[in-house]
């Protein structure tokens, strides 16, 4: 009797913890919902927005896809999605929401073939409460939804290396998984590339294996071939090059990113968990043999070959940026899942007290993190001019000269002016969004250099004008530049607004 009222107690124990663990994982998936309107898009996000929508395929394919650095799938999603539903932050961000929310229920509900009960329920709270993967939930990029398919095309790999069994469905799941990450991101591209191969490596004995894995590479090398042009100038003009080398910030951002932001509470936890997986395998035979399992040294070893990889690049690119290595992370916090599940059983309540609180911590970090978030405030400054200038002053946008396209820029080596080019459509997209059609059609474009500033000098100086300039996405006039500007103004206002700026000139 004693035995049974302790098997009910521990029961009752698991029963509870399960469901904290559950609200947990529940509230990170609501933090993708609670910013997705009422804060305005950022610069990325408006390259998606404004350049999808309003517009002719062609016009979108040759002024925004081919000066892209990513693949077009994302571009093309929106192109489609923004005919069905109206360009504002709502409808924009809430596919990536959904994308968040569905990769975080693929982990718990649809991983059983692959993951423990335990390990699922771990796997989906660090994925449901992972700051990046809120973070970009909430953004109108394409990791949201890359970071599903990763996940996809991760746990089945692992449930076919590990049965050594490839039926019709886990050959569609994959194969389309890996189209998905290559129409979305070149990363995952070579993500999807390699988990194919290393499955060949795995197989490279089981003549029935081979084939069906040539198949898979076959759909995928087809799938792919259209898209391939799109590497090519990626690799072709280095679109991203301009990034500066900052490796020891890249360190400090690892763990706030991809877990919250408390680095000292982080690393305690994650020492906890080091020397949880230790005394549990010295304790526990079972436990060793569990840990490295087929499944388990797969996981790894898809960790090592891609993280290599990445790093490798690193030597001759700037890659590293936390968005970067988002490729990585689905299998990397399996691996930590995995570890977790194994140290910190649930059934054993009072060890899975630890993690209940590591997830507990980072539920209230997070919420603190979503809730005051900021983006480049380009809607608060057209705000700011609506509600300031008058019918006579002129507005300008700081940004490129439109007679090119961002692709020409590009090929010459123009780093701003393939960035700054499409600040004019940007602004234009606010005011119009504000009813603004008339100030919207009058706005023009000036660069940031002191030619430009003479030229405005020339046509202002002694008409006692004002005139307002907005500048987006931290460009601004250069020292030369504004300090002429202010030799040509009788007075000169800079009003900051996180990443924007508004100059009102006064000539």
């Amino acid at each position: 009797m004693p035995d049974t009222a302790h098997n009910r107690w521990a029961a009752h124990r698991a029963d509870v913890l399960t469901a904290s663990f559950g609200a947990l994982i529940f509230f990170g998936c609501v933090l993708r919902f609670w910013k997705l309107s009422g804060v305005g898009l950022w610069y990325d996000e408006l390259w998606t927005v404004v350049g999808a929508s309003n517009r002719p395929f062609m016009e979108m394919y040759r002024e925004w896809i081919l000066g892209d650095a990513h693949p077009p799938g994302f571009f093309l999603f929106y192109f489609a999605w923004l005919k069905a539903v109206p360009a504002t932050e709502f409808w924009a961000r809430l596919p990536n929401a959904i994308a968040g929310v569905l990769g975080v229920a693929y982990l718990l509900f649809g991983t059983r073939r692959v993951l423990s009960r335990d390990e699922r329920i771990l796997a989906a709270s660090f994925a449901s409460l992972s700051y990046i993967y809120i973070f970009y939930a909430l953004t109108v990029k394409q990791y949201s939804a890359m970071l599903l398919f990763t996940t996809i095309a991760t746990v089945t790999y692992l449930e076919i290396v590990r049965s050594r069994q490839m039926d019709r469905r886990a050959a569609v799941t994959l194969t389309a998984s890996c189209l998905a990450l290559a129409y979305l991101n070149h990363f995952a591209m070579v993500y999807a590339a390699m988990l194919i191969g290393l499955m060949f490596l795995s197989f490279r004995s089981d003549a029935d294996m081979r084939r069906r894995t040539l198949r898979v590479a076959l759909a995928y090398g087809l799938g792919y071939a259209p898209i391939a042009y799109f590497l090519y100038i990626q690799l072709r003009y280095s679109i991203d090059a301009w990034q500066p080398y900052d490796v020891p910030a890249f360190l400090a951002s690892l763990g706030p990113s991809f877990f919250f932001d408390d680095p000292q509470f982080l690393a305690g936890a994650l020492a906890v968990l080091g020397a949880g997986v230790i005394a549990r395998c010295a304790a526990d035979p079972d436990a060793r043999r569990e840990l490295w399992s087929t499944r388990n040294r797969h996981l790894l070893t898809i960790v090592a070959v891609f993280g290599g990889f990445m790093l490798l690049l690193g030597v001759f690119k700037p890659i590293f940026y936390a968005r970067y290595f988002l490729t990585i992370a689905p299998a990397a916090m399996l691996a930590v899942s995995i570890a977790a599940a194994a140290a910190f059983p649930i059934e054993r309540g009072w060890l899975a007290v630890l993690p209940l609180v590591f997830f507990a911590h980072g539920a209230v970090v997070q919420y603190r993190s979503i809730d005051g978030l900021q983006r480049e405030q380009w809607d608060k400054s057209v705000d700011y001019v609506l509600e300031s200038h008058a019918p006579a002053d002129a507005i300008y946008v700081l940004g490129a000269n439109m007679d090119r396209t961002e692709f020409d820029y590009l090929k010459v080596g123009d780093v701003d002016g393939v960035f700054n080019v499409r600040n004019l459509r940007f602004y234009r997209y606010y005011f119009r969004r504000r009813g603004a059609v008339d100030v919207a059609a009058a706005l023009k474009v000036v660069d940031p250099t002191i030619e430009s500033v003479q030229h405005l000098a020339a046509r202002f100086r002694h008409t006692s004008a004002t005139i307002y300039i907005l500048a987006g996405h931290h460009v601004q006039y250069r020292p030369d530049a504004l300090a002429a500007l202010r030799s040509a103004t009788r007075r000169m206002e800079i009003t900051p607004m996180n990443a924007t700026l508004v100059y009102k000139l006064t000539f």
